[in-house]
């Protein structure tokens, strides 16, 4: 389906009945990465999933974007759509940092909230910052000689290295730059309905102990470890939607 939200097209699904469920995807990922979850989810509500703008079937912003800017996109979205009440938010890695972001500032607002494998915890050391800045320059000294696609290659690999989160498109290059290093936790702090973190034992881009940093700023929240990776729902769909089910029942 799809919609002019913010003069973007945008791309999104809608399935199943009852209360709603809006599902924010990863940076760089696509509705289809919540494929697995809302085959669970359908029968007992209604699942709206969107593309963010910049990826999958959805226009990428003129500008550079920032979080807030992701945020009003997504209110607008569910105004478009006639979204009056959300139940729940789920978002995975940058979905997460939005959810948080989005519910703390009030632009939209939910019942519960869940966190998978979420991103946002960014202040990690005056190292990383130096690791992005000094790949960036160091990925100019060597690109010009090889072919396009090979320089394709290595800046997203300096980009992988430099940043918790991957496949980065030419076009969105100064978004990626100014999001990657907003941090959530104070947001996260100003968050207080009932919220669960699911996140994944073996997970090196968003590891467990940035949610337990989260866990600890939303007070009503509660974590749980999966023995995975980064993605979770994808790679034990059986697993996170149980857990998922029990909190949304209780």
């Amino acid at each position: 389906m799809n919609v002019v939200v913010n003069g973007l097209m945008t791309n999104y699904q809608k399935v199943g009945n009852g209360k709603t469920i809006v599902c924010l995807p990863g940076w760089g990922d696509t509705l289809d990465s919540f494929s697995e979850l809302i085959k669970s989810l359908q029968a007992k509500y209604t699942v709206l999933v969107v593309d963010l703008p910049g990826f999958g079937g959805s226009e990428t912003p003129p500008e550079a974007w920032g979080l807030s800017d992701y945020t009003k996109f997504v209110s607008n979205w569910m105004k478009k759509v006639g979204i009056i009440k959300t139940y729940a938010i789920i978002g995975h890695s940058y979905g997460g940092s939005l959810a948080i972001k989005g519910l703390a500032n009030g632009d939209f607002k939910a019942d519960k909230l869940i966190l998978l494998a979420s991103a946002g915890v960014r202040k990690k050391s005056a190292l990383r910052k130096g690791i992005f800045k000094s790949a960036a320059k160091l990925g100019k000294l060597p690109s010009h000689l090889l072919p396009h696609h090979s320089r394709e290659r290595l800046r997203k690999r300096l980009y992988k290295t430099a940043s918790s989160e991957a496949l980065l498109l030419p076009q969105m290059e100064q978004t990626f730059k100014k999001i990657v290093n907003e941090d959530v936790q104070t947001a996260a702090r100003q968050i207080s309905l009932p919220t669960l973190l699911v996140y994944g034992a073996n997970d090196k881009t968003t590891p467990v102990s940035d949610g337990q940093k989260l866990s600890q700023a939303i007070t009503r929240s509660k974590l749980e470890v999966v023995q995975t990776s980064h993605f979770l729902h994808q790679e034990q769909p059986e697993a996170v939607a149980q857990l998922m089910e029990d909190f949304l029942n209780a």
